[in-house]
């Protein structure tokens, strides 16, 4: 009977290890039948197709930030970064200065700050510069985000960051600018609001319209915020 035991315990292996790389065979085969429709624009087909794939080797991390970008393109940003942080577990790499993860952040940071949830906005945008130091934009929608709540010292050091990496967008100028009239700065304001202008070919009333959306969900916050301090007291 032991002798029995002795030569099945193997074969059990073996078979378990050949299951499993045949699970992993169809899940690359299902990986690119998803890619192949989301190609052609099946959004719904790709997704299904990497339902598939994480069905049959729930530790595919490919699997995972393809459905991510498969949902971003849905238009669930909440599901598609559950997917990408799931890539990002399974394999730290696919993370790395991924434009597409980065995006989903900056995405539903923005999503969330128009929204007035500033603290999710926050951790959104926290997540695109640990992701991509880099990237302008997540220190300018940062920089923006603290704007909102009041903490113009920490917008400032934003918007400059993003200006140090691309000082093209007329618009970092112009919430720089707003930020230094907040502190008093108001030559260095009159600079930076001339300098958003310049670069956006002197169209004032774009930039206008633009400082009258920040100012409303500034006054929206500080409104909060006031109503907060009422309950407490």
């Amino acid at each position: 009977m032991k002798r029995l035991l002795l030569i099945a315990a193997p074969l059990i292996l073996i078979f378990a290890s050949g299951a499993s790389a045949q699970h992993s065979q169809s899940a690359k085969k299902y990986v690119k039948q998803g890619l192949e429709r989301f190609d052609k624009n099946d959004i719904t087909g790709a997704i299904a197709a990497y339902d598939r794939a994480i069905s049959l080797d729930p530790q595919f991390a490919d699997a995972y930030l393809n459905r991510g970008k498969a949902k971003r393109a849905a238009g669930d940003l909440d599901g598609a970064i559950t997917d990408y942080e799931m890539a990002a577990d399974l394999s730290p790499d696919l993370a790395a200065n991924n434009h597409d993860i980065t995006q989903a952040y900056l995405n539903r940071g923005y999503i969330r700050s128009n929204r007035m949830d500033i603290e999710g906005a926050l951790s959104d945008f926290d997540h695109a510069i640990k992701l991509d130091p880099n990237d302008a934009d997540a220190y300018f929608k940062r920089g923006r985000a603290f704007l909102i709540v009041g903490n113009a010292k920490f917008a400032i050091a934003d918007f400059d960051k993003s200006i140090s990496i691309d000082d093209h967008n007329p618009l970092v100028y112009a919430e720089r600018g707003y930020a230094r009239q907040t502190q008093g700065n108001k030559t260095e304001a009159q600079k930076d609001f001339e300098r958003g202008l310049k670069l956006n070919n002197d169209l004032r009333l774009m930039l206008d319209m633009h400082l009258m959306d920040l100012q409303m969900q500034i006054k929206e916050m500080q409104r909060r915020q006031a109503a907060l301090r009422k309950n407490i007291a």
